[in-house]
């Protein structure tokens, strides 16, 4: 190989080593501002809610006899749960949508004597349990006040349950959710213009859990469900970090 070449080959190497350095430096520095950058972010929450009504509800009513005769008590209780069948029918329940418990629950109250406690005027006490489930949810909010009517036709009344759910829930979660994304986005929007920057794609995202409760429930109260309600709130806090640029 000519001296020339040699010349010209080791003035590249030895370019190159110079260059190295340098070079190397400058991908360094790329990717410290592209770390840095990528550091640059804020966290935004974004809060939706809707009122919904329920789509199905349940109404159980317990009926109670009691005295001495166990025959007669059957059959009061046979004829007291027809009489609420009858009004069931009546408001418009379909007979596929009104339940009994399979069996009276008889109850033996002279069993529960002990010591010197007096005697009970009524040895038995018999009950049984009368429940409706249906979609027809305005007609079962309106069950609770026909329970007098029932009362002033001789039946006591033990105990009256409704519930009330919302069936097409996982409906209206893509929409909630979109709801409260775009609150955050809008939080996010408004701190970066406070602070001369620009929101860019969404760095991480936490979508929250949809709470259902009752219209009137506080955001922290943990023991609203909303079963108890016909109208309920849907509920949800979404969390995401944008990046800043």
């Amino acid at each position: 190989m000519s001296p020339f070449r040699l010349t010209i080959a080791a003035g590249t190497l030895g370019l190159c080593i110079a260059l190295g350095p340098a070079i190397a430096g400058f991908f360094v520095y790329q990717g410290i501002m592209g770390f840095k950058m990528a550091d640059r972010y804020v966290t935004a929450k974004g809060l939706a809610e809707r009122i919904e009504k329920s789509d199905r509800g349940t109404w159980e009513i317990t009926v109670k006899v009691t005295g001495n005769d166990l025959h007669h008590l059957y059959t009061k209780l046979a004829e007291d749960v027809t009489q609420i069948i009858h009004l069931l029918r009546n408001e418009g329940f379909e007979p596929n949508e009104i339940s009994l418990s399979s069996y009276p629950l008889v109850e033996d109250l002279l069993s529960r004597r002990s010591g010197n406690d007096p005697m009970p005027p009524e040895r038995y006490q018999v009950e049984r349990k009368v429940s409706v489930e249906s979609h027809k949810v305005d007609i079962l909010s309106s069950l609770s006040n026909k329970v007098e009517i029932l009362v002033s036709q001789g039946i006591t009344i033990s105990s009256v349950n409704a519930r009330y759910y919302l069936d097409r829930f996982n409906a209206l979660r893509p929409g909630l959710i979109e709801e409260a994304t775009k609150n955050a986005q809008q939080v996010a929007q408004s701190f970066a213009k406070t602070t001369g920057t620009k929101i860019g794609g969404i760095r991480k995202a936490n979508q929250g859990i949809i709470r259902l409760t009752s219209p009137d429930a506080l955001p922290n109260d943990e023991y609203d469900s909303g079963t108890d309600s016909l109208m309920k709130k849907m509920r949800v806090v979404t969390t995401l970090e944008f990046f800043l640029k």
